[in-house]
């Protein structure tokens, strides 16, 4: 059995409530210390071992956009963390991803999403939000995207991942809400939103509020999930082309 781990619910609840902001600014982590003698994680099946996870990188802005990272990074962590090499069930477990935050990716952590304060440390080193933890907490983030968008019918399996980083404030409308759950809606999104002309628009504040409603519109289809890709595809693009001015 390869060698990762989850937080056992102990350990978990204990982390919740004893959040101190200076912990969380210290350069090494401190969960080791902190359960010094006492069991704190659980051995899952998987087919990788704690070692085989990338490392994730931080530069300067001013060296690379932060989504061009951001993207980059969901590449490397999905190659290795997906459904294929960890169950689901653990992909979805908020034991999981707390372990990581505070074990492998602590450096990661403290570097691209520096602990401020207490409320910042609940929604980034644990889920808080809901509906929002697949477009929030920092490493689901990643691995959900990248999850989501990959298509192996594509020369580059990658390709929707990176529409999903670029046009990342106007695609959390889509994961903040139950049709992001599906597969096939999220991809005719990033389809639409690739194929498009001027669809680099929505990056704006005024029309990702209106592309904010016409999701809650495409939502609202009762059929949707019966519908093809291609009408999916066709749906999002003729919103797509109403915003922005197009048609």
């Amino acid at each position: 059995m390869a060698n990762l781990y989850l937080l056992t619910d102990k350990a978990l609840d204990e982390l919740k409530k004893d959040i101190k902001v200076e912990k969380y600014q210290q350069n090494e982590p401190f969960i080791e210390e902190q359960f010094r003698g006492r069991q704190y994680k659980s051995l899952i099946e998987a087919r990788i071992d704690i070692a085989d996870l990338p490392e994730l990188e931080v530069k300067e802005k001013s060296e690379e956009l932060l989504w061009i990272q951001d993207y980059k990074n969901a590449i490397e962590l999905h190659k290795v963390i997906n459904s294929k090499n960890v169950h689901l069930r653990y992909l979805v477990d908020e034991r999981f991803w707390s372990y990581l935050t505070h074990t492998k990716y602590w450096e990661y952590m403290n570097k691209r999403w520096y602990p401020n304060d207490k409320e910042h440390i609940e929604r980034n080193w644990f889920f808080k939000g809901g509906n929002t933890v697949f477009s929030r907490h920092p490493l689901v983030r990643l691995w959900w995207r990248a999850e989501c968008s990959y298509d192996e019918r594509l020369e580059d399996p990658y390709e929707l991942t990176k529409v999903a980083f670029d046009f990342a404030d106007p695609f959390n409308q889509i994961i903040e809400r139950r049709i992001s759950k599906s597969r096939k809606v999220f991809k005719a999104a990033l389809i639409a939103l690739r194929d498009t002309p001027n669809s680099q628009k929505l990056k704006g504040d005024e029309n990702r509020t209106k592309f904010g409603k016409a999701i809650n519109t495409i939502a609202g289809v009762k059929l949707i999930e019966l519908m093809s890709e291609e009408e999916l595809v066709k749906m999002f693009t003729e919103q797509i082309d109403y915003i922005v001015g197009n048609k």
